[in-house]
C-alpha cells in the first residue's frame, strides 16, 4: 500500500501546459440530476442554422482530434450531434424547392457505416448482380461508426489507440469452433496467428494484457491491477487485491466475503429456462436477492458492468446481459450455456481477446478495402490496411458497384407510395448544408434506433411501440498520450481501477506485431492511457438514467474533460512521480452519446407475454429492413455484421 498527497491545482497537473491541443474556451456543466431530462444537449445548439455557428464548438467542444484520417472524427463530434438533433427537432425544410433530386436510383441503400452498414454492403456484394449498385450514406466523416481510431505523434513515436468498438476473440481455431469467431475474418484473408510484443525495460512479472477489456471483469489475472482507496490522507493503492482476497483492502468483513463469494459463485441451482428467467430480473436484483450479497458491493460492478456492454449500471439492465458479458455471479449459467451447445469448457479456457492498435478499426477498414480495394492506399498487406491514408475520390466515384458517401446524414426516407406496394424507396439526406434526394429499390437502416425512429416517416406503429423499447447509453472514451508510464512501473501495476472522481480504470496492453510495426511497450517511451468512461445515475429509473446521462457528456466542454483528466491523474500517481505538465503529450475526446444498448428485464425474450422489442425491429416493412448491432443486445462487431447480413439478405428477397 501507499499514500499519496493531494494535487487539486489544475495548473500545476499541466492544464496551462503545451501539449499537442489548441486552447479551448471553458463552459461549465448546465445543471443535473431531474432537470437535465427536459434539455437540449446543453452547449449544442439546436437550430436549422446550427452549421453558421459550428465553428466555435468546433473549437471548445470537440476538441484536439490528433493526427491522420481520423483527426475530424473522434466520437461524435457537434456536427454529427447537430444533424441528428435537427432531425429529431424537425429542423429540416422539405418543400419542393429545398432538395436537390440527383436522379439517382441504387439497388440499395445502406444508412450507417458501422458494422451493420459495411456487414450489409459486404453481404449485398455477394449476392447480388455486378450490375447492381450500392451506396452507404455515413454522417460521419469517415467509415467505421464506433470503429475508429486515435493517432496521435509523440516525441517522434506514432502511437495508436482505440475511439470506441475494440477487441476480438482469438484464436480462430478455437472461436469459431462455437460461433464465437465471424467467417468474414477468413474471408477478409485476416491472420490467424499473431506475436504479441513484450514488455521491456521493467520490473519481471508484471503482466499486460492483449486487450482493454477481459482484465476489468472477466479474468483478472490478466494485469496486474491497482486499486486505489479514497481515505483521510488522500489515498492508497492496494496492489493485486483478488490475490488475497482484499485482506488489505480497507474493506469490511461482510463486503470483502461477499466480493469473494460473487467472484468464485459457480454452483448455479439446476432451473428451466434460466435464459429467461435472467432476462426477468436486473443484475442488481441478481446479486443482491438471489445471492444475497450486500449492496456495497455494487461500485465493485456496476462501472464494469456499463463499460462491458450493459451501458449503465445493474440496477436497471437485465442479468441476462451480465451473463453475455461473462460477468460475475452470472457466469454461473456458462456451464450450463455449454452444456446445452455441446461445448467443450476446456476450448473456452483457451479462448481471450485481442486488439488491433486502433482497437476494431482495423477490420471495418479490411471491409471497405475488400469492396473497394483503392479506397485505402498500398496493397493487401496488413500494415498498409491499417495505417494506409484514405483515398477519399475512391470512395464515392461514379459506376462502381459500391459507393461510400461520407458527412451524409439521412433525414427522411419514406416508401414512394404504400409501403406494400412501393417501387422505390425516396431517401433524403443532409450534406454540407444542403438536402439532397435519392431513390433506392431496397434500404437497410443500419444506424441506430434512436435516431430511426424519426428518420423513417412511414413508420409502423408496431414498430414505433417497438423502438420505445430501445435505451441507449453514452460512453465517453478519453485517450490519454503520455511520454512515459514510469509513474505505473513505480507503483508495480499495469492497471488501475479507482471509486472516485473521473473515470474508473485504465490499463496497459501488448499489441501484435504488425509486419514489425508496434507501439512501444516500455515504462520510459510513450504510450497511450484509454479510460471508458460511463455515465451512471444509480437509482433513477431507465431512460431518466440515459438522458442525464448523455446530457452530462454532452454539457461539457474539452476543457471541463481536460480538467478532470488532469486532476485525476494527478491524484492517481502524483504520489508516483506522475507530472501532467511533464508527461501528458495529448488529448482525445470520444464522445458516444449512444454508445451502448441498455437492455431492461424482457429485451432479450419478451415480457407479460409479448415479444421481444427486437423481434418486431427485425420483421421490418416493405423494402426497409434494419441491421444495427444493437438488435443483438450486444454493440459488438461481430453482432453488428451479423445483423447487416441479415438485413440485407432480407432486403434482397433471399429469406
Amino acid at each position: 500500500m501507499a499514500k499519496y498527497r493531494k494535487n487539486d491545482d489544475p495548473d500545476e497537473s499541466g492544464l496551462n501546459a503545451a501539449i499537442t491541443r489548441r486552447d479551448f474556451i471553458n463552459t461549465s456543466l448546465i445543471g443535473s440530476g431531474a432537470a437535465l431530462l427536459s434539455m437540449n444537449a446543453p452547449g449544442l445548439l439546436q437550430s436549422a442554422n446550427a452549421q453558421a455557428r459550428l465553428a466555435t464548438l468546433d473549437k471548445d467542444w470537440n476538441g484536439y482530434g490528433g493526427v491522420g484520417d481520423y483527426a475530424r472524427s473522434n466520437g461524435n463530434t457537434a456536427e454529427v450531434v447537430n444533424a441528428a438533433h435537427d432531425i429529431r427537432d424537425r429542423q429540416y425544410s422539405f418543400t419542393a424547392d429545398s432538395i436537390n433530386d440527383t436522379g439517382e436510383i441504387f439497388d440499395m441503400v445502406v444508412v450507417g457505416g458501422g458494422f451493420g452498414g459495411l456487414g450489409a454492403a459486404y453481404t449485398f456484394m455477394q449476392e447480388a448482380g455486378k450490375n447492381q449498385r450500392c451506396l452507404i450514406l455515413d454522417n460521419h466523416a469517415i467509415f467505421g461508426g464506433e470503429a475508429k481510431q486515435n493517432e496521435f505523434d509523440v516525441d517522434g513515436t506514432h502511437l495508436t489507440a482505440p475511439q470506441g468498438s475494440n477487441g476480438m476473440v482469438w484464436p480462430p481455431k478455437y472461436a469459431e469452433k462455437y460461433d464465437l469467431f465471424h467467417r468474414y475474418w477468413h474471408e477478409l484473408g485476416l491472420p490467424t496467428e499473431f506475436t504479441f510484443q513484450e514488455v521491456t525495460g521493467s520490473q519481471p512479472g508484471l503482466a499486460v494484457p492483449e486487450d482493454h477489456y477481459t482484465s476489468m471483469y472477466s479474468d483478472r489475472g490478466a494485469a496486474t491491477t491497482g486499486y486505489f482507496f479514497d481515505n483521510d490522507q488522500g489515498g492508497e493503492w492496494v496492489v493485486d487485491p483478488w490475490s488475497n482476497d482484499f485482506k488489505e483492502a480497507p474493506l469490511t468483513e461482510k463486503v470483502r466475503q461477499d466480493l469473494i463469494r460473487l467472484e468464485n459463485y459457480y454452483d448455479a441451482p439446476p432451473k428451466e429456462n434460466w435464459e429467461a428467467w435472467l432476462d426477468s430480473m436486473t443484475y442488481r436484483d441478481f446479486i443482491i436477492k438471489e445471492l444475497n450479497c450486500s449492496p456495497e458491493v455494487m461500485p465493485f460492478v456496476d462501472k464494469a458492468f456499463a463499460a462491458a456492454g450493459g451501458g449503465l449500471g445493474g440496477d436497471q439492465v437485465s442479468a441476462y446481459t451480465g451473463f453475455e458479458f461473462y460477468l460475475p455471479g452470472v457466469r454461473a449459467y456458462t456451464d450450463r450455456f455449454y452444456v446445452a451447445r455441446n461445448i467443450d469448457p476446456g476450448d473456452i479456457e483457451k479462448i481471450f481477446l485481442v486488439s488491433w492498435p486502433g482497437g476494431n478499426t482495423g477490420t471495418a477498414r479490411h471491409f471497405v478495402k475488400a469492396m473497394i480495394p483503392d479506397a485505402i492506399a498500398g496493397g493487401q498487406s496488413l500494415r498498409a490496411v491499417l495505417w494506409g491514408k484514405v483515398n477519399w475520390q475512391a470512395l464515392d466515384r461514379p459506376g462502381q458497384q459500391m459507393r461510400i458517401r461520407l458527412e451524409s446524414t439521412a433525414v427522411h426516407i419514406e416508401h414512394q407510395g404504400k409501403p406494400g406496394n412501393a417501387d422505390y424507396v425516396n431517401v433524403t439526406y443532409h450534406k454540407g448544408g444542403k438536402l439532397f434526394r435519392i431513390k433506392a429499390r431496397s434500404v437497410v437502416m443500419a444506424s441506430g434506433g434512436w435516431v430511426n425512429k424519426y428518420i423513417l416517416r412511414d413508420l409502423p406503429k408496431s414498430h414505433k411501440e417497438a423502438y420505445q423499447q430501445f435505451y441507449h447509453a453514452p460512453i465517453l472514451t478519453v485517450n490519454v498520450a503520455v511520454r512515459n508510464w514510469q509513474f505505473m512501473e513505480r507503483l508495480g501495476i499495469s492497471a488501475a481501477q479507482w471509486f472516485s472522481g473521473f473515470g474508473w480504470y485504465t490499463n496497459l496492453r501488448r499489441q501484435p506485431i504488425i509486419e514489425g510495426k508496434v507501439d512501444p511497450l516500455d515504462p520510459g517511451k510513450p504510450t497511450v492511457l484509454t479510460f471508458y468512461v460511463p455515465y451512471l445515475n444509480t437509482g433513477m429509473p431507465l431512460q431518466a438514467q440515459t438522458i442525464v446521462g448523455r446530457n452530462q457528456l454532452f454539457a461539457s466542454s474539452y476543457r471541463d474533460i481536460e480538467i478532470q483528466v488532469r486532476k485525476q491523474m494527478q491524484k492517481l500517481f502524483g504520489m508516483a512521480g506522475f507530472d501532467g505538465k511533464r508527461d501528458i503529450a495529448g488529448i482525445i475526446l470520444n464522445r458516444w452519446g449512444h454508445a451502448y444498448i441498455a437492455p431492461q428485464p424482457g429485451f432479450y425474450f419478451g415480457k407479460n407475454g409479448m415479444p421481444a422489442p427486437r423481434e418486431v425491429i427485425r420483421q421490418g416493412y416493405g423494402r426497409i429492413a434494419f441491421g444495427h448491432s444493437e438488435l443483438s443486445g450486444q454493440q459488438l462487431w461481430s453482432r453488428g455484421v451479423e445483423e447487416g447480413e441479415r438485413a440485407a439478405k432480407q432486403a434482397l428477397g433471399l429469406i
